[in-house]
Order: C-alpha cells, then structure tokens, then sequence
C-alpha cells in the first residue's frame, strides 16, 4: 500500500461532494496500492458545467445537466483518474477494477460503522453493461 493523498487541485476539484463520500476516497487511496486522483469536472457540477460537458465534441456525459441530469450535480458522484508511470492513465482497466474494488470494501466497512446506512448505494461505471465509465463512481444516500 502506498499511503497516498488527495493533492491540494484533487481537494479543490472534488469540493461539494458529500463529506462522507470524501471521507470514503480518502480512505480508500490511503489503502490502495495504485495513486489516484480527481481530475477538473470529476466533482460536483452546475447544471451549466453538466451541459457544457454534453455539448462536448467527443460527447463526455450522456446527461445534460437539465432535463437528465447527474449524480455530479447533487454532490453524490466522482470521478478518479488512475496515475501509472507516464501520468494520467485513463484506460488503465485493471488498476480502475482493483481501486472500485478497494472503493467497495471500504463503502462496505463504513456501512457497518454507520457512516452509511445499509440502504445506501454505490454504483461503479465500470459495472455498467450498455457503456462503461471507469472513473465514475455514484451513490444513492438516504
């Protein structure tokens, strides 16, 4: 493990997400064996930024902030990108499935420390069958 640390631009791009689910990154990347971050956009958005990123060419979200919008627009999604020895790794599948997986465990340990409620919810987008999205990761709290 590498007792890594959010950097001073992952806090900044990851303010008005929930404080626990900061408290959940934190833990989970001072575990995990791969260094991550959070990119610019990988946080909570407006509705603006959401539509912005959806008008983008290539299209970055499905959502446009206004009639669909985000997890990201309520402070209840992130978005991680995977550090490997040239930078950024953003196709980096098996250090993204080892870090959802450690994200999971420690989701899991929280829930039974009452830091989440056995009724929330995370959702990883590598998970999804139609489009995968290895940076996401979302929650439905109660």
């Amino acid at each position: 493990m590498g007792e890594f640390k959010l950097s001073r631009n992952s806090k900044k791009n990851i303010k008005g997400v929930r404080k626990s689910i900061i408290k959940l990154i934190e833990r989970a990347l001072a575990k995990s064996p791969h260094d991550f971050g959070i990119p610019q956009d990988g946080g909570k958005r407006t509705a603006q930024r959401q539509s912005e990123l959806f008008h983008m060419k290539p299209r970055v979200t499905t959502l446009d902030g206004f009639r669909r919008k985000s997890f990201h627009q309520t402070g209840d999604a992130f978005d991680i990108f995977v550090y490997d020895e040239h930078g950024a790794c953003w196709d980096c599948k098996e250090k993204y499935k080892e870090i959802a997986d450690l994200i999971k465990a420690e989701f899991a340990l929280m829930q039974d420390e009452g830091i989440f409620s056995c009724d929330d919810k995370i959702t990883w987008g590598g998970d999804w069958k139609r489009f995968q999205d290895l940076p996401h990761f979302e929650f439905r709290i109660k």
